[in-house]
């Protein structure tokens, strides 16, 4: 295929749409001029060979504003670019014996008002790829925005979802970069999701409701305050089917939102060893795994929310989990097991659930929170041994057989950071998720966590990490943190392009200061200082000291002539130095300092 005549040959040719069976076709060049209307069914072999077709599909009749209206055969490596108004979908349906494989979208999208004969429907229905897939959508990237204004002045409905409406088939190793940005007001319901709708099993296609190895690096973003609103990244609801392997690293801003939960709104099915690192900004029912997890009926036995993590902070002003939002059906069976959450909410730290629910459920167990990131209790009648609790940094980091047993097999377990879920353990920002932070502590009961820092901490370097602050109240030396000043700092670690936020909050530097100034052979005070330091040497024999940043540059050198020393500091850079003092063998003691 050359032109777009050749494309348009096979719409042309539909009566003999089973003439494509096992026929390949090959896009020897880019198609520049504009596809129009839908091409129709397709049962044979087209390879893209990575070029790009441009679209121009706006006609409002949304039986002839498709790409391909049915896809029974394999389809793969094409761009495609230009203009789509989104009211029905690119593949509308995808057969059992269907592949789509790695398509990339690049569009500019439409989303066009439902005016249909269902008053209750009307509002924006945006569908982007897919409406009904039963085969396999595959190493697929959409990098198109979504952008809706909701009727100001009619009640409507408006659902977006970008990848799959109906997903019974495979959803592997997708990748979402766009972002849904919608504008709303009191009279409009807001449903959006990116990866499917709805994610059912059906029995006759086997190992289908499958959502594996995709990756959400956009947002989603609600704003005004609807009338009713659900959101998912993953799913809306998703019935005995599986999400497994998944990551989102996109922010879900909507404030006014009723049920919010990152990997499912509502889940009868199989969550395992997904992470989300991105922040959820919910308002009634808000999980950072799940918003409401099923529970109770004998056909969802053996399915539930199983080792995953979750490290971006939750927040919402009702029941807000950093795993489990509500359960649905509070009584019988469900498995929320093995999950860990390492970011503040705004209510409870696995569960959000403020019902007593605990001692009707069975299949809850072994989850877990760092304690010194997160600053609420696990559920709302606090922790619970064995169910949901908190533990100290240390506790939740390495290889040790008590770490193991408590999360199980289902994590990769490395010395110096965190557990990641099995199967994430190569993806570079599941590595910064899980690379710590470790603030002081004395006991189990006597530690600093991110709201009430008090002394100098470390962070952990695996995997070649950078740390850097934000606000200049906290200096790095290699893994070593020093207090500055008071207030609020931000640590960004990064590995490449990917970076995790840990806010902290510093209410006093005197401890940390006091201990790293003296030695059993000298003092500096005042520490910190703007203009002068004073040395007090107690004795040693010395010969001469040096002070040097904290790349160990030499920036002051002098001779020492008594045990009391008096040096201007004035000209110094604010920051963190270091005091070298030789004796007269060049042994070396040194100090720290803080320059404000």
């Amino acid at each position: 295929i050359f032109t777009l005549a050749d494309l348009d040959s096979i719409r042309t040719n539909q009566i003999n749409f089973d003439c494509y069976q096992n026929i390949h076709f090959e896009l020897q060049n880019d198609i520049n001029d504009s596809v129009t209307e839908s091409i129709g069914g397709f049962c044979g072999y087209f390879h893209g060979k990575g070029h790009t077709i441009h679209l121009n599909l706006i006609d409002t009749d949304i039986s002839n504003n498709n790409f391909i209206s049915n896809l029974s055969g394999y389809m793969d490596s094409i761009t495609l670019k230009g203009k789509f108004l989104a009211d029905y979908c690119l593949y509308v349906d995808i057969t059992e014996t269907g592949v789509l494989s790695n398509i990339i979208l690049d569009l500019e999208v439409i989303a066009t008002r439902n005016v249909g004969l269902n008053p209750l429907r009307i509002g924006h229905n945006v569908q982007l790829l897919n409406m009904n897939n039963l085969g396999t959508i595959k190493n697929c990237i959409n990098n198109s925005d979504i952008n809706v204004s909701a009727d100001l002045d009619t009640t409507s409905i408006s659902t977006i979802n970008l990848f799959s409406n109906t997903n019974h088939g495979k959803i592997l190793n997708c990748i979402n970069n766009g972002n849904i940005n919608i504008t709303t007001n009191f009279l409009n319901s807001i449903f959006a999701y990116i990866f499917s709708e709805q994610n059912y099993f059906s029995p006759e296609i086997p190992d289908g409701g499958y959502i594996g190895n995709c990756i959400n690096n956009g947002g989603i973003n609600i704003n005004g305050v609807p009338a009713y609103c659900e959101i998912s990244v993953f799913s809306y609801v998703t019935v005995a089917g599986s999400i497994v392997n998944c990551i989102n690293n996109g922010n879900i801003i909507a404030k006014k939102t009723d049920v919010c939960g990152v990997f499912a709104v509502d889940n009868a099915s199989l969550i395992s060893n997904c992470l989300n690192t991105g922040s959820l900004i919910g308002e009634e029912i808000t999980g950072g795994i799940v918003g409401k997890q099923y529970v109770s009926n004998a056909h969802y036995i053996g399915l539930g929310v199983i080792n995953c993590m979750n490290t971006g902070n939750i927040s919402g002003n009702s029941e807000v989990g950093g795993i489990i939002g509500k359960f649905y059906y509070p009584s019988g069976i469900t498995e929320v097991k093995n999950n860990l959450n390492l970011a503040k909410t705004s209510a409870y730290a696995i569960i959000g659930d403020t019902s007593n629910t605990f001692s009707q459920i069975s299949g809850i167990s072994n989850n877990y929170y760092d304690k010194q990131m997160v600053t609420q209790e696990a559920t709302a009648i606090g922790d619970i041994p064995g169910v949901a609790e908190g533990k100290l940094t240390t506790q939740l980091i390495g290889t040790s057989p008590e770490l193991q047993s408590m999360l199980g097999d289902g994590w990769s377990y490395a010395e110096g950071r965190y557990p990641i879920p099995l199967g994430l353990e190569n993806d570079s920002m599941a590595l910064v998720a899980a690379t710590p932070v470790y603030l002081h502590f004395e006991t189990e009961d006597d530690y600093n966590h991110v709201d009430s820092v008090t002394r100098d901490f470390t962070v952990g370097l695996e995997n070649s990490v950078v740390w850097n602050e934000t606000y200049g109240r906290v200096s790095f030396d290699d893994e070593y943190a020093s207090l500055l000043s008071l207030g609020y700092e931000n640590l960004v670690v990064s590995l490449g392009d990917y970076q995790k936020e840990v806010y902290i909050n510093i209410l006093d530097t005197e401890t940390s200061i006091i201990e790293e100034s003296i030695t059993e052979n000298g003092i500096i005070y005042p520490n910190p200082a703007n203009d002068y330091i004073n040395i007090k040497l107690n004795g040693i024999s010395t010969d001469k000291l040096e002070i040097c940043d904290i790349t160990g540059k030499v920036l002051l050198s002098q001779t020492i002539i008594n045990d009391y020393q008096q040096i201007q500091i004035r000209d110094l850079k604010r920051g963190m130095y270091f005091l070298k003092i030789y004796d007269k063998n060049q042994n070396i003691k040194t100090l720290k300092f803080v320059k404000n």
